[in-house]
């Protein structure tokens, strides 16, 4: 409930604020003294304050215990040493302060957003360190979020899209932290204990594994202040181990899941790239232009536009701490599987052998000129920085992208895309009844 709540109000936030548009955001970061990396951006416009701090603690960590990491994250919030679940909604609905948090393959991060008048903020800021630091899973609680999780997973196994997703991501990462479904599955949900979640949370919530982003109208000796009080509230801890990478599928797959469905849901994909990687700009302008881009692209102007065979179409590349997916997808009718698979694969050796200069400089002014747009909003710019330092990326990232972008070469492209795609290699998926 916490998550929906603070997800409608940053939505609320988003469509209702619009700072300066600008790509001059001065980051500043430094280390506290119990080595938490602190990541801090000035934002006087609105008297608003946002905090996320972000685990090395994801799906990745769950070791044999599926879903661990998740319903980790999930707890965090419903007790403390101090409150109950009702005293800590109360005490964050009172100021208007907005909690919430979870896990995703990479890491857990934890949010929060208030006002900056002295009173309120001061209130929220221990209450969300108090959350973070002191947090208790009370067997009752745990046991009613079991139950919840559950209906999620059998829920999820009922969908399509769902079943394509699990399936991807087992088989492009066997034998790999990747490889298994952040929520975990019904078998290894109902076996999660309460101490291995405390064992959890004890190990992988310290002040060495976590990367503090601030945003807000607080100046640097208050960010300093607030970033050492939340490193000191936690253990010291440790790093975990670094993620091995992930082996490559090195033969085309083909898997097809019978689903009682109309629809087939279909994708294409391989291991793609990690963050950081110095091909990352081309192939992300070249997907742009291939199948990122919604109605400019040319997956969707052969799928759907020239044929009829989706209402939509896409494709992406998800760097990750390792190496991350890259991914075509659609749904199509049953009887039009088949001939979707030919004109995706078609599209895909056309564009990697050319395509126009014209469209390709279309994609360029578009990225380049709604850039301000990405880091409009403190709730845009905070998750920007969170990634910068939790990924390791240059400070200067938020400068350097869009000047990259305007750079990029047709060869450049060209070239990235035959080092990092490899159409004969891919995994094909279809879970339906395709025909």
């Amino acid at each position: 409930m916490l998550q929906s709540a603070y997800r409608f109000f940053i939505a609320f936030i988003l469509l209702a604020v619009s700072l300066n548009a600008s790509a001059e955001v001065e980051i500043h970061s430094w280390m506290t003294d119990r080595g938490s990396k602190v990541m801090y951006v000035h934002s006087a416009e609105l008297p608003m304050l946002d905090i996320e701090v972000t685990f090395d603690a994801g799906a990745i960590r769950d070791g044999d215990a599926w879903g661990l990491a998740s319903f980790t994250a999930d707890l965090i919030g419903t007790a403390t040493k101090n409150q109950n679940e009702d005293q800590i909604a109360d005490r964050f609905n009172r100021i208007g302060a907005q909690f919430g948090g979870g896990a995703s393959r990479d890491n857990a991060s934890f949010n929060l957003r208030t006002l900056t008048r002295d009173a309120v903020m001061q209130q929220a800021f221990k209450q969300y360190v108090d959350v973070l630091s002191q947090a208790q899973f009370e067997p009752e609680i745990i046991e009613r979020e079991r139950k919840r999780l559950l209906l999620g997973i059998k829920q999820k196994s009922m969908k399509p899209q769902s079943v394509l997703s699990d399936q991807l991501w087992e088989t492009l990462y066997p034998q790999h932290p990747y490889g298994h479904p952040v929520s975990g599955t019904e078998k290894t949900v109902a076996q999660l204990t309460q101490a291995e979640i405390e064992s959890f949370y004890r190990h992988y919530y310290n002040a060495n594994n976590a990367v503090i982003a601030i945003v807000g109208n607080v100046d640097r000796q208050q960010a300093e202040a607030m970033a050492n009080e939340i490193s000191r509230s936690l253990p010291k801890g440790s790093k975990p181990a670094p993620l091995a990478k992930p082996i490559k599928v090195k033969q085309a797959q083909e898997i097809k899941t019978e689903f009682p469905s109309s629809q087939t849901y279909y994708a294409l994909a391989q291991v793609g790239i990690e963050r950081g990687n110095k091909d990352y700009i081309p192939l992300f302008v070249g997907n742009h232009l291939f199948g990122g881009s919604g109605f400019g692209s040319y997956l969707m102007e052969e799928v759907r536009e020239k044929r009829g065979l989706v209402y939509s179409v896409y494709s992406y590349f998800a760097p990750m701490k390792q190496n991350g997916p890259f991914v075509i997808g659609l749904s199509t009718k049953n009887a039009s599987a088949k001939e979707a698979d030919e004109v995706v694969r078609q599209t895909l050796a056309d564009f990697m052998q050319d395509f126009s200069d014209e469209r390709l400089q279309a994609i360029k002014d578009n990225l380049v000129g709604g850039f301000p747009l990405r880091i409009d909003s403190n709730g845009k710019i905070l998750g920007y920085i969170s990634m910068i330092g939790f990924y390791g990326l240059p400070l200067d990232y938020l400068e350097w992208f869009p000047q990259q972008v305007e750079k990029v070469t047709k060869e450049d492209i060209l070239s990235a895309w035959k080092r990092h795609v490899h159409p004969d290699r891919m995994l094909k998926l279809m879970v339906g009844q395709p025909q």
